[in-house]
């Protein structure tokens, strides 16, 4: 008999099945002994009614009344975190004092950190989960345009229509300002021999298939942009403490150092942090959230490019040549 846990993994599974039939070969012989032992029929029928209580409350009852005091529990948590959350909610949404077309580039301010898998389960960690769509460089490159590709590549060209010409930023690693566009560049598999091989056997270049989006940075000495992009963790302690996050995502005019508009939101994990079912808390919260994601067709929240639509209506791009 298997007892249904990892033990059964081990060799203590079935020494712990035995003890789970030895406890009921015990409880029954103490059923048999009261209603054996004493002489009168309501004697044996309170005694064995004891014996049986003693036995089944701490197998049966006991568990059912504890998850129910845990779903209570629950629920009082829930109750309190929702009517926080919706506190929180009043503040959020889309503010925009002013949009701006003709832009041809745009400064990231702030970069988020590059992707761990744990930040999907870290409470308190102000990495804005509500508006992290990006990590690292992809940031930059997902706000970029594709230019100057003399009529090939026209499928990359088509999704990144309507994007920027180029982005300025200062990378965190070397402390440098520099000015990022986008191009297509060969996959690393495709070596100098691996070309010179492909040319030999087909009689052609690489097809466009073998090319990837790519950064190229050059860099300058002064922002040129006039508009800069950038982000913060508006979540307090309270907020985490029942798994709320909140984030800005802002559009600064570096001239007047004003802001021209902003983007607030917040989500909550309604599981409070469970991980039951290799749950992740903050890749479920988005499925609660203020202003709410769009939605993919299995229902959940589509996470993507959350800021790229809010910004392109901010700052609205040149059109491409």
């Amino acid at each position: 008999m298997l007892t249904g846990t990892p033990l059964d993994l081990t060799p203590y599974g079935g020494v712990l099945a035995a003890l789970g039939w030895l406890y009921w070969l015990l409880a029954l012989g103490i059923v048999v002994l009261a209603l054996w032992w004493p002489k009168r029929w309501w004697v044996k029928l309170a005694a064995a009614a004891v014996v049986l209580g003693g036995v089944v409350y701490p197998v049966f009852v006991r568990p059912v009344h504890k998850r129910v005091q845990e779903q209570q529990q629950f629920k009082a948590r829930l109750d309190a975190a929702t009517a926080r959350f919706e506190m929180r909610c009043k503040s959020a949404g889309e503010k925009i004092a002013r949009a701006v077309e003709g832009v041809e580039g745009v400064v990231w301010l702030k970069w988020r950190e590059p992707r761990d898998v744990q930040d999907d389960f870290d409470q308190y960690k102000l990495f804005d989960p509500y508006g992290r769509d990006c990590a690292g460089d992809e940031c930059i490159a997902q706000l970029l345009r594709l230019e100057n590709t003399q009529g090939r590549f026209q499928r990359e060209v088509e999704i990144r229509k309507g994007r920027y010409r180029y982005v300025e930023s200062i990378d965190p690693a070397d402390g440098r300002r520099y000015r990022y566009t986008g191009t297509m560049k060969l996959m690393p598999a495709w070596t100098a021999e691996a070309i010179e091989r492909f040319r030999r056997d087909r009689g052609t270049d690489p097809p466009e298939s073998a090319y990837w989006f790519q950064l190229e940075r050059k860099p300058i000495d002064q922002y040129t942009a006039r508009y800069g992009i950038t982000w913060d963790d508006l979540s307090t302690r309270e907020d985490r403490e029942q798994w709320i996050a909140g984030g800005s995502l802002k559009v600064i005019d570096l001239q007047s150092n004003g802001v021209i508009a902003e983007r607030v939101g917040y989500m909550m994990d309604r599981g409070l942090g469970s991980r039951a079912g290799f749950r992740m808390p903050w890749a479920a919260a988005p499925d609660c959230a203020c202003s709410p994601f769009p939605k993919v067709s299995d229902g959940g929240a589509f996470r993507s490019l959350r800021g790229q639509p809010f910004l392109l209506r901010v700052l609205m791009p040149t059109r491409e040549q």
